[in-house]
């Protein structure tokens, strides 16, 4: 089949796979999550949002340490998506803030974007409310090849060139493997810029973004590159000098827009700037030799592994200080730069780093989280409830082990079945909602209907009701419950409701016979 040409050779950075990227994420918006299509669970669960509050935390106690009490510390999160993050953050955040045993300078967390529906979502989200009103949130459009300063939406203030008198606090999850970088070869000292072309076999003006992306030929070429290659960046041009004499012959992936924003978001404190970044990444200068070409992992959009060794380096070069893992990390790389003054006194943030990432770290619960999920038919139910508290009560870890729960419940002692009790509520707070199809408050009223908690069960299905509508389930549920509890008056209307929905329906029946006596007094009464 002929080849359609989209793209003739172009610099790496300036290649089309850019905007396609942002054509894809501007259309899709949040269903590029709620669908599943883009994955976001290892770096938005309940355990890295907690990793994360615990070094916010530690570096604010540092701040305070130092006397830096009274201003505010504002943490921009890049490329936030679905917010879903920055939920399970504040989930563990607010839980120490306030009562900690020294003062801390006040705080706002900035969800930003360049989607502005991705906005709209989070202004209208009911989980992150409280914190809006409390005055720990905002939001902020946020482009990072273009925007110089923050206009919070919340509060109505703009960001600028030295406004902060506290450090910046940035966070960028799964966000540096996503937005544009360049492109190199590096051979026995020599460098050369590498060239882009790009094809598909599809007519692309039939086919949406996701599937062009998908569907896209790469091939590369290369040219003698003309030295300085950054020559009016001299942060850039000396970082990329520096990695001609390190290998012999390897593709190396430049972060020079990653770069640039942090440059342009240092500017906007005179305190300087701190990264916590969790991502597909190498750290070792040795894993980056022998690269070849890279290929776009596509999945809607598209990702490329990230070169944290360069961050690394440009911290150092700056005179930061950097924390990445000493072990190779098998899924996430997650790293924290300290680009400020005297960075090795923040001592508090240093050994927290150590305690809840490098000791062990959300890479280390994903990696065993696999290692679990072939056996959960075989677990117990005190199992299932240490793997709950684990994962610091993550849903999406609930719902994976709620068939074999289901299946014990018979067997499980009352300490157990009292012990889930108390789990159920914190499983629902740690719940952070997208629109998905999956009904975990349906999900947690059955399981409470079955351990004989009724009006626990009742609160979750009217909560399913109210979020999925009313469905015939769910009414025969709700009668059920208030059966159970002796609520004949309220069960009987949603009985006649659902007997003339379904009139065959055997649950039904079977209920009207149990209750029969005591439904036939409220129609008497």
């Amino acid at each position: 089949m002929p080849q359609i040409v989209l793209q003739k050779p172009t610099p790496f950075s300036q290649s089309r796979i850019w905007q396609f990227q942002r054509d894809y994420f501007n259309a899709a918006g949040i269903d590029a999550w709620r669908t599943g299509e883009v994955p976001h669970y290892l770096t938005s669960n309940p355990v890295v949002g907690k990793t994360y509050a615990e070094l916010v935390l530690a570096f604010l106690r540092d701040l305070s340490l130092r006397g830096q009490q009274t201003e505010p510390v504002y943490l921009l999160e890049l490329g936030a998506g679905h917010g879903r993050l920055c939920y399970h953050f504040f989930k563990h955040f607010e839980k120490y803030y306030e009562q900690s045993a020294i003062p801390l300078p006040p705080f706002c967390y900035v969800l930003s974007d360049f989607t502005e529906s991705n906005l709209r979502f989070w202004e209208e989200h009911a989980r992150l409310q409280p914190y809006f009103s409390h005055g720990w949130l905002d939001f902020a459009l946020f482009d990072v090849e273009n925007s110089q300063e923050l206009s919070l939406k919340y509060r109505g203030t703009t960001i600028q060139a030295g406004s902060l008198a506290q450090p910046i606090v940035v966070i960028a999850n799964y966000f540096f493997d996503t937005i544009p970088q360049e492109l190199f070869l590096i051979q026995d000292g020599d460098i050369s810029n590498v060239f882009l072309s790009l094809s598909s076999e599809a007519d692309p003006s039939t086919l949406e973004t996701a599937a062009l992306i998908a569907a896209l030929q790469l091939e590369y070429n290369y040219q003698p590159a003309t030295i300085p290659i950054y020559p009016n960046e001299p942060i850039l041009n000396d970082l990329l000098e520096s990695y001609r004499p390190q290998f012999e012959h390897t593709h190396l992936l430049f972060p020079d827009v990653g770069i640039r924003c942090l440059e342009r978001l240092r500017q906007l404190s005179q305190q300087g700037l701190v990264l916590i970044t969790a991502d597909k990444g190498q750290h070792h200068l040795s894993n980056l030799d022998q690269y070849a070409a890279p290929q776009l992992a596509t999945h809607g959009s598209f990702s490329l592994t990230v070169n944290y060794h360069a961050f690394q380096q440009y911290c150092t070069q700056q005179g930061g200080l950097s924390f990445f893992p000493h072990h190779e990390q098998a899924s996430l790389d997650l790293g924290c730069l300290l680009l400020l003054p005297d960075a090795e006194s923040y001592r508090e943030t240093t050994q927290a780093y150590e305690r809840f990432v490098s000791d062990y770290g959300p890479d280390d619960f994903f990696t065993l989280k696999k290692l679990i999920e072939p056996h959960l038919d075989r677990l117990s139910c005190e199992d299932i409830l240490g793997m709950i508290r684990w994962s610091s009560y993550d849903a999406r870890i609930f719902c994976q082990m709620l068939p074999r729960l289901f299946e014990i419940v018979p067997e499980i002692s009352e300490s157990e079945r009292l012990n889930l009790l108390m789990v159920i509520p914190r499983i629902w707070d740690t719940y952070y909602p997208l629109g998905e199809s999956e009904n975990l408050a349906n999900d947690l009223g059955n399981l409470l209907l079955i351990l004989a908690f009724y009006h626990e069960a009742l609160l979750f299905f009217e909560k399913s009701a109210l979020i999925y509508g009313n469905e015939a389930d769910t009414t025969y549920k709700l009668a059920l419950c208030h059966c159970m509890l002796g609520q004949f008056s309220v069960a009987a209307p949603m009985i006649e409701e659902l007997k003339a929905l379904a009139p065959n329906n055997e649950a039904l029946i079977s209920l009207i016979k149990i209750f029969e006596t005591e439904l036939a007094k409220t129609q008497t009464e």
